[in-house]
Protein backbone atom coordinates (compact mmCIF):
# COMPACT_ATOMS: atom_id res chain seq x y z
CA UNK A 1 0.00 0.00 0.00
CA UNK A 2 1.33 3.43 -0.93
CA UNK A 3 1.27 5.71 2.11
CA UNK A 4 3.14 8.78 0.84
CA UNK A 5 2.71 10.21 -2.63
CA UNK A 6 4.83 13.31 -1.94
CA UNK A 7 8.49 12.36 -2.30
CA UNK A 8 10.11 15.74 -1.64
CA UNK A 9 11.59 14.33 1.57
CA UNK A 10 14.08 12.35 -0.55
CA UNK A 11 15.97 15.57 -1.31
CA UNK A 12 16.91 15.87 2.36
CA UNK A 13 19.63 13.26 1.80
CA UNK A 14 21.54 15.69 -0.44
CA UNK A 15 22.48 18.25 2.28
CA UNK A 16 22.75 15.51 4.92
CA UNK A 17 25.18 13.39 2.88
CA UNK A 18 26.99 16.53 1.74
CA UNK A 19 27.73 17.18 5.42
CA UNK A 20 28.81 13.65 6.35
CA UNK A 21 30.45 12.54 3.07
CA UNK A 22 33.76 14.48 3.32
CA UNK A 23 34.14 13.98 7.08
CA UNK A 24 36.58 11.06 7.11
CA UNK A 25 39.01 12.96 4.87
CA UNK A 26 38.60 16.20 6.82
CA UNK A 27 39.09 14.40 10.15
CA UNK A 28 42.27 12.75 8.82
CA UNK A 29 43.71 16.10 7.71
CA UNK A 30 42.71 17.66 11.03
CA UNK A 31 44.55 14.96 12.99
CA UNK A 32 47.70 15.39 10.90
CA UNK A 33 47.49 19.18 11.37
CA UNK A 34 47.41 18.69 15.15
CA UNK A 35 50.66 16.73 15.00
CA UNK A 36 49.14 13.25 14.82
CA UNK A 37 50.62 10.40 12.83
CA UNK A 38 49.33 7.35 10.97
CA UNK A 39 48.65 5.48 14.22
CA UNK A 40 46.56 8.39 15.50
CA UNK A 41 44.51 8.38 12.30
CA UNK A 42 44.11 4.60 12.52
CA UNK A 43 42.87 4.77 16.12
CA UNK A 44 40.27 7.40 15.29
CA UNK A 45 38.98 5.63 12.15
CA UNK A 46 39.07 2.24 13.92
CA UNK A 47 36.98 3.60 16.78
CA UNK A 48 34.47 4.94 14.26
CA UNK A 49 34.33 1.56 12.50
CA UNK A 50 33.88 -0.21 15.84
CA UNK A 51 30.96 2.10 16.69
CA UNK A 52 29.21 1.04 13.47
CA UNK A 53 28.55 -2.45 14.87
CA UNK A 54 26.45 -1.50 17.93
CA UNK A 55 25.00 1.49 16.04
CA UNK A 56 23.62 -0.71 13.26
CA UNK A 57 22.13 -3.07 15.84
CA UNK A 58 20.60 -0.39 18.06
CA UNK A 59 19.15 1.81 15.32
CA UNK A 60 18.02 -1.20 13.28
CA UNK A 61 15.91 -2.44 16.18
CA UNK A 62 14.69 1.09 16.93
CA UNK A 63 13.43 1.35 13.33
CA UNK A 64 10.82 -1.30 14.18
CA UNK A 65 9.66 0.58 17.27
CA UNK A 66 10.13 4.31 16.60
CA UNK A 67 8.31 6.22 13.89
CA UNK A 68 10.36 7.05 10.80
CA UNK A 69 10.19 10.83 11.11
CA UNK A 70 11.24 10.90 14.74
CA UNK A 71 14.27 8.63 14.18
CA UNK A 72 15.48 10.59 11.16
CA UNK A 73 15.16 13.90 13.03
CA UNK A 74 17.05 12.42 16.01
CA UNK A 75 19.76 11.38 13.56
CA UNK A 76 19.95 14.87 12.05
CA UNK A 77 20.12 16.57 15.44
CA UNK A 78 22.64 14.09 16.85
CA UNK A 79 24.87 14.59 13.80
CA UNK A 80 24.59 18.39 13.71
CA UNK A 81 25.58 19.11 17.33
CA UNK A 82 29.00 17.36 17.36
CA UNK A 83 29.86 19.04 14.06
CA UNK A 84 28.87 22.49 15.32
CA UNK A 85 30.94 22.03 18.48
CA UNK A 86 33.94 20.60 16.63
CA UNK A 87 35.98 23.83 17.24
CA UNK A 88 36.02 22.82 20.92
CA UNK A 89 37.65 19.49 20.02
CA UNK A 90 41.22 20.78 20.15
CA UNK A 91 42.88 17.43 20.81
CA UNK A 92 42.99 14.09 19.00
CA UNK A 93 41.08 12.17 21.75
CA UNK A 94 38.26 14.74 21.64
CA UNK A 95 38.16 14.53 17.84
CA UNK A 96 37.94 10.74 18.11
CA UNK A 97 35.01 10.94 20.54
CA UNK A 98 33.23 13.56 18.45
CA UNK A 99 33.70 11.63 15.21
CA UNK A 100 32.46 8.40 16.82
CA UNK A 101 29.36 10.21 18.07
CA UNK A 102 28.75 11.56 14.56
CA UNK A 103 29.11 8.03 13.16
CA UNK A 104 26.68 6.62 15.73
CA UNK A 105 24.03 9.28 15.18
CA UNK A 106 24.28 9.51 11.38
CA UNK A 107 23.73 5.74 11.18
CA UNK A 108 20.28 6.19 12.73
CA UNK A 109 18.73 7.59 9.54
CA UNK A 110 19.81 4.80 7.20
CA UNK A 111 17.10 2.19 7.82
CA UNK A 112 14.13 4.57 8.23
CA UNK A 113 15.08 6.41 5.03
CA UNK A 114 15.08 3.12 3.12
CA UNK A 115 11.78 2.08 4.67
CA UNK A 116 10.23 5.41 3.70
CA UNK A 117 11.26 4.72 0.11
CA UNK A 118 9.50 1.35 0.25
CA UNK A 119 6.38 2.93 1.73
CA UNK A 120 6.25 5.59 -1.00
CA UNK A 121 5.59 3.42 -4.04
CA UNK A 122 4.27 0.05 -5.13
CA UNK A 123 6.60 -2.92 -4.89
CA UNK A 124 7.00 -3.15 -8.67
CA UNK A 125 8.44 0.40 -8.67
CA UNK A 126 10.83 -0.10 -5.74
CA UNK A 127 13.83 -0.55 -8.00
CA UNK A 128 13.24 2.75 -9.79
CA UNK A 129 12.69 4.73 -6.57
CA UNK A 130 15.64 3.14 -4.77
CA UNK A 131 17.83 3.97 -7.74
CA UNK A 132 16.74 7.59 -7.54
CA UNK A 133 17.31 7.67 -3.78
CA UNK A 134 20.77 6.14 -4.17
CA UNK A 135 21.66 8.71 -6.84
CA UNK A 136 20.56 11.61 -4.60
CA UNK A 137 22.60 10.18 -1.72
CA UNK A 138 25.72 9.86 -3.86
CA UNK A 139 25.13 13.32 -5.29
CA UNK A 140 25.09 14.70 -1.76
CA UNK A 141 28.46 13.12 -0.94
CA UNK A 142 29.91 14.50 -4.17
CA UNK A 143 28.60 18.01 -3.46
CA UNK A 144 30.11 17.88 0.02
CA UNK A 145 33.52 16.83 -1.31
CA UNK A 146 33.54 19.53 -4.01
CA UNK A 147 32.49 22.30 -1.60
CA UNK A 148 35.05 21.14 0.99
CA UNK A 149 37.79 21.13 -1.65
CA UNK A 150 37.29 24.86 -2.21
CA UNK A 151 36.54 25.82 1.41
CA UNK A 152 39.72 24.18 2.70
CA UNK A 153 41.73 26.77 0.73
CA UNK A 154 40.30 29.68 2.73
CA UNK A 155 39.06 28.19 6.03
CA UNK A 156 40.37 26.03 8.83
CA UNK A 157 39.08 22.47 8.89
CA UNK A 158 37.12 22.90 12.13
CA UNK A 159 35.39 25.91 10.55
CA UNK A 160 34.35 23.77 7.58
CA UNK A 161 33.03 21.13 9.99
CA UNK A 162 31.07 23.83 11.77
CA UNK A 163 29.48 24.89 8.46
CA UNK A 164 28.63 21.26 7.74
CA UNK A 165 26.97 21.02 11.14
CA UNK A 166 24.87 24.11 10.47
CA UNK A 167 23.88 22.55 7.14
CA UNK A 168 22.63 19.43 8.93
CA UNK A 169 20.77 21.66 11.41
CA UNK A 170 19.05 23.44 8.51
CA UNK A 171 18.20 20.01 7.09
CA UNK A 172 16.61 19.07 10.41
CA UNK A 173 14.45 22.22 10.33
CA UNK A 174 13.38 21.43 6.77
CA UNK A 175 12.70 17.82 7.79
CA UNK A 176 10.21 18.95 10.44
CA UNK A 177 7.95 20.09 7.62
CA UNK A 178 8.91 17.80 4.74
CA UNK A 179 9.26 14.37 6.37
CA UNK A 180 5.98 12.41 6.46
CA UNK A 181 4.75 10.86 9.68
CA UNK A 182 4.18 7.14 9.19
CA UNK A 183 0.74 5.65 9.59
CA UNK A 184 1.90 2.18 10.67
CA UNK A 185 5.29 0.61 11.29
CA UNK A 186 6.86 -1.39 8.48
CA UNK A 187 9.11 -4.34 9.35
CA UNK A 188 12.75 -4.20 8.30
CA UNK A 189 12.53 -7.78 7.09
CA UNK A 190 10.58 -6.56 4.06
CA UNK A 191 13.81 -5.06 2.71
CA UNK A 192 15.09 -8.57 2.12
CA UNK A 193 12.28 -9.46 -0.24
CA UNK A 194 13.36 -7.11 -3.01
CA UNK A 195 16.79 -7.11 -4.61
CA UNK A 196 17.10 -3.37 -5.30
CA UNK A 197 15.99 -2.41 -1.78
CA UNK A 198 18.53 -4.78 -0.23
CA UNK A 199 21.40 -3.56 -2.44
CA UNK A 200 20.65 0.09 -1.71
CA UNK A 201 20.35 -0.56 2.03
CA UNK A 202 23.72 -2.31 2.07
CA UNK A 203 25.39 0.47 0.04
CA UNK A 204 24.44 3.01 2.70
CA UNK A 205 25.37 0.77 5.63
CA UNK A 206 26.81 -2.74 5.11
CA UNK A 207 25.26 -3.97 8.37
CA UNK A 208 21.77 -5.17 9.21
CA UNK A 209 21.12 -7.30 12.30
CA UNK A 210 17.72 -9.01 12.15
CA UNK A 211 18.89 -11.13 15.07
CA UNK A 212 22.16 -11.43 16.92
CA UNK A 213 24.47 -14.19 15.70
CA UNK A 214 25.89 -16.68 18.18
CA UNK A 215 28.91 -18.97 18.05
CA UNK A 216 26.80 -21.77 16.56
CA UNK A 217 26.10 -19.58 13.51
CA UNK A 218 29.83 -19.48 12.71
CA UNK A 219 30.28 -23.26 12.49
CA UNK A 220 30.30 -22.82 8.70
CA UNK A 221 33.95 -21.74 9.04
CA UNK A 222 35.08 -25.10 10.39
CA UNK A 223 38.07 -26.63 8.60
CA UNK A 224 35.99 -29.65 7.58
CA UNK A 225 33.56 -27.47 5.62
CA UNK A 226 36.21 -25.17 4.18
CA UNK A 227 38.01 -28.02 2.41
CA UNK A 228 35.00 -29.66 0.76
CA UNK A 229 33.17 -28.53 -2.37
CA UNK A 230 30.47 -27.42 -2.83
CA UNK A 231 29.59 -26.91 0.87
CA UNK A 232 32.58 -24.57 1.24
CA UNK A 233 30.92 -22.02 -1.07
CA UNK A 234 29.25 -20.00 1.72
CA UNK A 235 32.18 -19.86 4.18
CA UNK A 236 34.63 -19.05 1.37
CA UNK A 237 32.33 -16.28 0.12
CA UNK A 238 32.28 -14.76 3.62
CA UNK A 239 36.07 -15.13 3.92
CA UNK A 240 36.50 -13.40 0.55
CA UNK A 241 34.39 -10.48 1.77
CA UNK A 242 36.35 -10.37 5.04
CA UNK A 243 39.65 -10.08 3.12
CA UNK A 244 38.16 -7.32 0.96
CA UNK A 245 37.13 -5.22 3.97
CA UNK A 246 40.43 -5.79 5.79
CA UNK A 247 42.27 -4.63 2.68
CA UNK A 248 39.95 -1.64 2.30
CA UNK A 249 40.54 -0.68 5.93
CA UNK A 250 44.31 -0.98 5.49
CA UNK A 251 44.28 1.28 2.43
CA UNK A 252 41.43 3.75 2.96
CA UNK A 253 42.24 4.62 6.57
CA UNK A 254 45.59 6.22 5.77
CA UNK A 255 45.33 7.05 2.06
CA UNK A 256 44.27 10.71 2.55
CA UNK A 257 47.01 11.11 5.18
CA UNK A 258 49.48 9.50 2.79
CA UNK A 259 48.63 11.99 0.06
CA UNK A 260 49.17 14.87 2.48
CA UNK A 261 52.43 13.53 3.89
CA UNK A 262 53.71 12.87 0.35
CA UNK A 263 53.48 16.52 -0.61
CA UNK A 264 49.90 17.35 -1.63
CA UNK A 265 48.07 20.25 -0.03
CA UNK A 266 44.64 19.82 1.57
CA UNK A 267 42.71 20.93 -1.52
CA UNK A 268 44.61 18.46 -3.71
CA UNK A 269 43.91 15.62 -1.26
CA UNK A 270 40.19 16.39 -1.37
CA UNK A 271 40.36 16.66 -5.17
CA UNK A 272 41.68 13.11 -5.48
CA UNK A 273 38.96 11.78 -3.17
CA UNK A 274 36.32 13.76 -5.10
CA UNK A 275 37.37 12.31 -8.46
CA UNK A 276 37.20 8.85 -6.90
CA UNK A 277 33.63 9.56 -5.77
CA UNK A 278 32.63 10.72 -9.27
CA UNK A 279 33.88 7.46 -10.75
CA UNK A 280 32.15 5.49 -8.01
CA UNK A 281 28.79 7.01 -8.97
CA UNK A 282 29.45 6.23 -12.63
CA UNK A 283 30.67 2.76 -11.64
CA UNK A 284 27.45 1.85 -9.87
CA UNK A 285 25.51 2.81 -13.00
CA UNK A 286 27.84 0.66 -15.07
CA UNK A 287 27.77 -2.23 -12.57
CA UNK A 288 23.98 -2.48 -12.53
CA UNK A 289 24.00 -3.17 -16.28
CA UNK A 290 26.82 -5.69 -15.99
CA UNK A 291 24.97 -7.68 -13.34
CA UNK A 292 22.12 -8.27 -15.76
CA UNK A 293 24.27 -10.24 -18.18
CA UNK A 294 27.42 -11.43 -16.34
CA UNK A 295 28.20 -13.93 -13.59
CA UNK A 296 28.65 -12.22 -10.20
CA UNK A 297 31.64 -14.35 -9.18
CA UNK A 298 33.44 -13.52 -12.45
CA UNK A 299 32.74 -9.81 -11.99
CA UNK A 300 34.03 -9.93 -8.40
CA UNK A 301 37.21 -11.68 -9.60
CA UNK A 302 37.93 -9.05 -12.29
CA UNK A 303 37.14 -6.10 -9.99
CA UNK A 304 39.49 -7.44 -7.29
CA UNK A 305 42.32 -7.75 -9.84
CA UNK A 306 41.70 -4.13 -10.92
CA UNK A 307 41.46 -2.78 -7.36
CA UNK A 308 44.46 -4.78 -6.12
CA UNK A 309 46.65 -3.76 -9.05
CA UNK A 310 45.70 -0.11 -8.56
CA UNK A 311 46.59 -0.28 -4.86
CA UNK A 312 50.00 -1.81 -5.67
CA UNK A 313 50.76 0.87 -8.28
CA UNK A 314 49.74 3.62 -5.83
CA UNK A 315 52.01 1.98 -3.25
CA UNK A 316 54.96 1.97 -5.64
CA UNK A 317 54.45 5.65 -6.44
CA UNK A 318 54.24 6.43 -2.71
CA UNK A 319 57.52 4.60 -2.15
CA UNK A 320 59.40 6.33 -4.95
CA UNK A 321 57.98 9.83 -5.44
CA UNK A 322 56.71 13.02 -3.83
CA UNK A 323 54.46 15.82 -5.02
CA UNK A 324 53.18 15.91 -8.60
CA UNK A 325 53.67 12.17 -9.40
CA UNK A 326 51.60 11.35 -6.30
CA UNK A 327 48.83 13.67 -7.51
CA UNK A 328 48.84 12.26 -11.06
CA UNK A 329 48.87 8.63 -9.90
CA UNK A 330 46.10 9.41 -7.43
CA UNK A 331 43.89 10.98 -10.09
CA UNK A 332 44.36 7.95 -12.36
CA UNK A 333 44.50 4.86 -10.15
CA UNK A 334 42.45 5.91 -7.12
CA UNK A 335 39.29 6.38 -9.27
CA UNK A 336 39.92 2.95 -10.80
CA UNK A 337 40.20 1.35 -7.35
CA UNK A 338 37.68 3.32 -5.29
CA UNK A 339 35.32 4.05 -8.18
CA UNK A 340 35.05 1.43 -10.92
CA UNK A 341 36.49 -1.61 -9.12
CA UNK A 342 34.72 -0.93 -5.82
CA UNK A 343 31.30 -0.43 -7.40
CA UNK A 344 31.56 -3.64 -9.44
CA UNK A 345 32.79 -5.74 -6.50
CA UNK A 346 30.29 -4.26 -4.07
CA UNK A 347 27.34 -4.84 -6.39
CA UNK A 348 28.37 -8.38 -7.33
CA UNK A 349 29.34 -9.55 -3.81
CA UNK A 350 26.23 -8.04 -2.24
CA UNK A 351 24.11 -9.79 -4.86
CA UNK A 352 25.78 -13.08 -3.89
CA UNK A 353 24.98 -12.41 -0.23
CA UNK A 354 21.41 -11.51 -1.18
CA UNK A 355 21.01 -14.89 -2.85
CA UNK A 356 22.16 -16.62 0.32
CA UNK A 357 19.94 -14.72 2.75
CA UNK A 358 17.04 -14.95 0.33
CA UNK A 359 17.16 -18.73 0.40
CA UNK A 360 18.08 -19.43 4.02
CA UNK A 361 17.52 -17.92 7.46
CA UNK A 362 17.75 -14.21 6.75
CA UNK A 363 18.41 -13.08 10.31
CA UNK A 364 21.28 -15.47 10.87
CA UNK A 365 22.82 -14.79 7.46
CA UNK A 366 22.77 -11.02 7.84
CA UNK A 367 23.88 -11.23 11.46
CA UNK A 368 26.99 -13.17 10.46
CA UNK A 369 27.58 -10.87 7.46
CA UNK A 370 27.32 -7.72 9.57
CA UNK A 371 29.59 -9.12 12.25
CA UNK A 372 32.38 -10.13 9.89
CA UNK A 373 32.16 -6.86 7.94
CA UNK A 374 32.33 -4.76 11.09
CA UNK A 375 35.22 -6.69 12.58
CA UNK A 376 37.08 -6.69 9.24
CA UNK A 377 36.83 -2.91 8.83
CA UNK A 378 37.96 -2.43 12.43
CA UNK A 379 40.92 -4.81 12.04
CA UNK A 380 42.01 -3.28 8.72
CA UNK A 381 41.89 0.25 10.11
CA UNK A 382 43.90 -0.72 13.15
CA UNK A 383 46.56 -2.56 11.13
CA UNK A 384 47.00 0.35 8.73
CA UNK A 385 48.32 2.69 11.39
CA UNK A 386 51.01 0.29 12.57
CA UNK A 387 52.07 -0.76 9.05
CA UNK A 388 52.40 2.87 7.98
CA UNK A 389 54.07 4.10 11.16
CA UNK A 390 56.66 1.35 11.41
CA UNK A 391 57.24 0.68 7.70
CA UNK A 392 55.78 3.21 5.21
CA UNK A 393 52.66 4.40 3.43
CA UNK A 394 53.78 2.75 0.20
CA UNK A 395 54.18 -0.68 1.79
CA UNK A 396 50.77 -0.27 3.45
CA UNK A 397 49.14 0.29 0.05
CA UNK A 398 51.06 -2.61 -1.50
CA UNK A 399 50.02 -5.00 1.27
CA UNK A 400 46.38 -3.97 0.74
CA UNK A 401 46.77 -4.67 -2.99
CA UNK A 402 48.41 -8.07 -2.49
CA UNK A 403 45.54 -9.11 -0.22
CA UNK A 404 43.06 -8.26 -2.98
CA UNK A 405 45.03 -10.18 -5.62
CA UNK A 406 44.93 -13.23 -3.32
CA UNK A 407 41.21 -12.59 -2.75
CA UNK A 408 40.56 -12.53 -6.49
CA UNK A 409 41.78 -16.11 -6.84
CA UNK A 410 39.50 -17.12 -3.97
CA UNK A 411 36.49 -15.77 -5.87
CA UNK A 412 37.69 -17.50 -9.01
CA UNK A 413 37.78 -20.77 -7.04
CA UNK A 414 34.23 -20.38 -5.67
CA UNK A 415 31.82 -23.07 -6.78
CA UNK A 416 28.20 -22.70 -5.80
CA UNK A 417 26.35 -25.78 -4.56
Amino acid sequence: MIKYKDKKWMYLVIPFNASTGPLSTLITLQIISLGGNAISVAYVISLSNAVLIPASMIWGFMADRLDRKKQILISFGGTALPLIFMPLANSIPLIALNYSLITFMSTASSTPFNLLVMESTEKKHWGQLFSRFSFLSSLGVLVGLIVSTFLVIILRIYEIEEILGLTVLATLIAGLKILPKPIVTFERAAILHHKESFLTRMIHLPMMFLNLPNLHNFKMFSLKRLLRKPINYIPLLYIGIVIFYISSGIFNTVYPAGLYIKGLDKAEVLSVITVGMIFQILGFRFASNLLESRDEKRLAYISLILRGSSYIILGLFAQLFLGIPILISGLIFYPLAAGIAFSIFYSSSTTLIFKIVGERRQGTGLGVYSTVVGLSMFLGSLLSGYITHYISYGIDFIIAGILLIFDSFLFRYLEEG
